[in-house]
């Protein structure tokens, strides 16, 4: 009887850790990259056109603006396996954008716009809260043809 009661005591403590294994797992394995958050905010700041921008607002407001967007996204819940229309990548980033409203970033009407703040934030700044916020497939779902 004590080898069945280590097995269901050793099952329950590797159930119970594997959640915090897996959440460092994701972070370790999607870290912050803010040069490329920078970089991709030169190259693509401008949506409305497929030139780079000349010049870029400080990167410490850049930042900032990223890292409030980031914020915003881990008050978020996580999606796992629901699928539901309010857990999609643009019901999210639609979600964002009236949290923020009609506010401007700190360097004001100049681009990049939030649009493309947030969309890089959310890639370079802490793509760690997006994978774990992200739908996923059903493990055990059957494929889909």
């Amino acid at each position: 009887m004590k080898k069945r009661q280590w097995v269901t005591l050793s099952l329950a403590v590797a159930g119970v850790l594997a959640v915090p294994v897996a959440v460092v797992g994701v972070h370790v394995t999607h870290p912050r990259d803010e040069a490329g958050y920078l970089a991709y905010l030169k190259q693509y700041g401008d949506p409305q056109s497929s030139q780079p921008l000349q010049v870029l607002p400080p990167a410490a407001d850049l930042i900032a603006e990223g890292d409030a967007a980031c914020d915003w996204m881990r008050e978020q819940p996580y999606a796992l396996w629901r699928h539901d229309r309010e857990y999609r990548h643009s019901a999210v980033f639609d979600r964002h954008l009236r949290h923020v409203g009609d506010r401007s970033p700190s360097w004001g009407d100049a681009l990049p716009n939030l649009f493309s703040v947030t969309a890089a934030a959310w890639t370079y700044l802490c793509p760690a809260e997006w994978e774990l916020r992200e739908p996923r497939n059903h493990p055990f779902a059957p494929e889909s043809d």
